[in-house]
């Protein structure tokens, strides 16, 4: 080996050592993920279990027997004829991925369940990989596009959700930064079919991709139409004013900029079009366009259709919102170990709450603006920036609702970390004092991964997770090809024993049962809760039960009864949830209307001394709530939940009433005391 081979090969091998510390760094992520081959997380946000089981469904029931349907359950009736219940809301390749990630493991859901989330954090990984290749080029440091990627990814929202199955996650994060890094490129080297290929590639996994295209194509073509006026207006003499807009159309026509934008929607419009000829057709030709469950959920989310959950109406109004997604920003530029951080974010430091974190997110926000001004790269870093408030603002009707959208403003830190990093460089003069604070960052990064990989985590809660998933194995064993029924009813309460994963029963079941509340005496009853029967065909269970046509009467126990004199608009259930007791008020279909007047709920016990002392003289306690401080809603309708007081209860009276009056009101003895 030459003396000129022996530079190259020791450039070349400090060239990759940011990289090989970067997948260093990302390797930890599948080390600590020691326990995640089930969907029970207990102490935690509920949607990560929720949409990580919803979307596990719907790809292993992806297949050409169903025309490739997305879905995540059918039904059937007494008849015989099936119902699906698609999810045609997103594009097909995340779930393609899926399906291909778990085929081998096909009666091993546990299994199954890892091979997905080993999957999205291998997406994850690729997304740091590729933001850190985007960030070297516009550097020209590969030290400080380390040190950035890893402080950014560092957030809780990056962690917490990195392996939640879902193609609005990982898959779509590694979308954007796929197309991010074409645009470096073509920026950069003029490669612009490799551009549009990655566009369309992300496309296919995710639609977040179409906010970052969008705010390339505002700030490229206003560059070049800004180019294009000067020059015209510099020539001598200066063209007539016709002359100067037949150019800036010429300019703009032939810009690439807008040809991106142009191929990018019409690429998202046929992917769009296919998901709903997919699911009308599915559905026998016999659903308008407009009644899709796709469309409704674009109408909804798009904000064109009012959402159904009044929980959300307050944070919807602009300047909540807005004050909202500053917040958000500021807690997403801390790194998850350095946070203060105990578990779920609201736990947290106090004083990233409120005005506080505003404040923060705004002033971090100025910041990255006015760094712009200081960087020849502004389009690419002010794309990078912008395109989490690009789909944030009109798309706020799904993003103030789902705290894992704060992903989509990973660009700013991304930009405002590169930023400073470069001036700590440009003043040291120093490799070394940047390659010490990416060793920083590495710890930082293996110590928040650390950290998460605890939370909601415990030997119990693991020991309860297995059980759980061996019991649903069980069950789907003993009614392989038999049909399952499901009540409505008792659905919540299974969404409560998975934390959140409701659609659990969609995934181990092979989405092959009934919802419907004249089951009786059909098939086999999954229930939550364990009833007094000999019916029970999985007698060592403890968490998950199976019957053998179980009698309506056996189970369903309303404490409103049909008389024909009380005009009941909820059904109301006595039933116990973490050893208390509870009420449950239920309506499905639900409309707004149905839960706008306020709820009156007085509880009599037995002994009058377990009575608050300022409710001794009325000989009850007044409960008295708004449903929309309890709601829970879903497709199907509404709920709402109340703990009951811990004392003997010996009588309940509750109803609903409104200016005009009583709507309804029901009675009902607690015979059967606590034990």
């Amino acid at each position: 080996m030459t003396m000129l081979d022996r530079i190259r090969s020791r450039r070349t091998g400090r060239a990759l050592l940011p990289l090989v510390l970067l997948l260093l760094a990302l390797s930890t992520v599948f080390v600590f993920a020691n326990d995640r081959g089930y969907f029970y997380r207990p102490n935690t946000n509920l949607h990560h279990n929720f949409v990580s089981s919803e979307h596990l469904a719907v790809a292993v029931n992806l297949s050409p027997a169903h025309r490739f349907l997305l879905f995540h359950h059918k039904t059937i009736d007494w008849g015989g004829k099936h119902t699906y219940a698609p999810y045609n809301r997103f594009p097909i390749g995340g779930y393609v991925s899926i399906k291909l990630a778990t085929l081998p493991f096909e009666g091993n859901k546990s299994t199954q369940i890892y091979a997905a989330r080993v999957l999205v954090l291998l997406f994850f990984a690729a997304a740091a990989v590729l933001a850190y290749l985007s960030l070297s080029r516009l550097t020209s440091n590969r030290w400080v596009a380390l040190t950035a990627t890893l402080l950014a990814f560092s957030s809780y929202y990056l962690l917490y959700y990195n392996d939640m199955i879902a193609p609005d996650g990982m898959f779509d994060l590694f979308g954007v930064m796929l197309t991010f890094h074409g645009m470096v490129i073509f920026m950069q080297d003029g490669r612009f079919r490799q551009l549009l290929v990655k566009t369309c590639i992300a496309l296919l996994l995710g639609w977040h991709v179409l906010a970052l295209v969008l705010a390339f194509v505002i700030f490229g073509l206003a560059k070049e139409l800004l180019h294009a006026r000067s020059t015209a207006s510099s020539s001598t003499p200066p063209p007539p004013p016709l002359c100067q807009v037949k150019h800036l159309i010429k300019t703009l026509l032939r810009s690439r900029y807008l040809l991106l934008g142009v191929v990018a929607l019409l690429f998202s419009v046929s992917v769009l079009s296919f998901n709903l000829a997919n699911e009308y057709f599915a559905l026998d030709a016999e659903t308008p366009l407009t009644e899709l469950p796709s469309f409704e959920s674009f109408v909804t989310n798009t904000g064109v259709k009012s959402t159904s959950s009044f929980s959300l109406q307050s944070r919807l109004a602009w300047q909540g919102f807005v004050e909202g997604q500053f917040a958000r920003i500021a807690r997403a530029f801390i790194p998850y170990s350095l946070s203060g951080y105990n578990g779920w974010p609201s736990n947290g430091s106090a004083w990233l709450q409120g005005l506080p974190g505003v404040v923060m997110g705004v002033g971090l926000s100025a910041a990255c603006l006015i760094g712009l001004l200081f960087t020849r790269h502004r389009i690419l870093f002010a794309t990078l920036s912008a395109f989490g408030f690009v789909w944030a603002l009109p798309m706020r009707h799904t993003t103030v609702g789902h705290e894992f959208e704060v992903i989509w403003y990973i660009g700013i830190p991304l930009t405002l970390f590169s930023l400073i990093l470069m001036y700590i460089h440009k003043r040291a003069g120093s490799i070394p004092v940047v390659a010490v604070l990416s060793i920083a960052a590495l710890l930082i990064f293996a110590t928040s991964s650390f950290l998460m990989s605890r939370v909601g985590y415990s030997a119990e809660s693991a020991r309860i997770a297995q059980a759980v998933d061996e019991e649903l194995t069980n069950i789907r064993k003993v009614t392989d090809g038999k049909l399952i029924t499901i009540p409505y009813w008792d659905t919540t309460r299974m969404n409560l024993l998975f934390n959140g994963a409701v659609h659990a029963l969609d995934y181990y079941l092979n989405s092959n049962y009934m919802r419907h509340d004249d089951w009786a005496d059909h098939g086999y009853l999954v229930m939550s809760r364990r009833i007094d029967t000999e019916a029970l065909l999985t007698p060592e269970n403890q968490y998950v039960f199976l019957y053998d046509s179980v009698p309506i009467s056996a189970v369903r126990q309303s404490i409103v009864p049909g008389d024909p004199e009380i005009a009941s608009d909820f059904a109301v259930y006595l039933d116990e949830y973490l050893g208390r007791r509870e009420l449950r008020y239920v309506k499905e279909p639900c409309t707004s209307h149905d839960t706008q007047a306020k709820f009156f709920l007085h509880v009599i016990p037995v002994d009058q001394a377990d009575l608050p002392e300022n409710r001794k003289q009325h000989g009850f306690d007044n409960l008295d709530f708004h449903f929309i401080n309890h709601d829970l809603w879903t497709y199907r309708g509404c709920y709402a939940y109340l703990l009951l007081p811990e004392y003997d209860i010996a009588q309940i009276i509750t109803g609903q009433f409104d200016s005009s009056g009583r709507i309804w009101q029901g009675a009902f003895d607690v015979v059967q005391e606590r034990e």
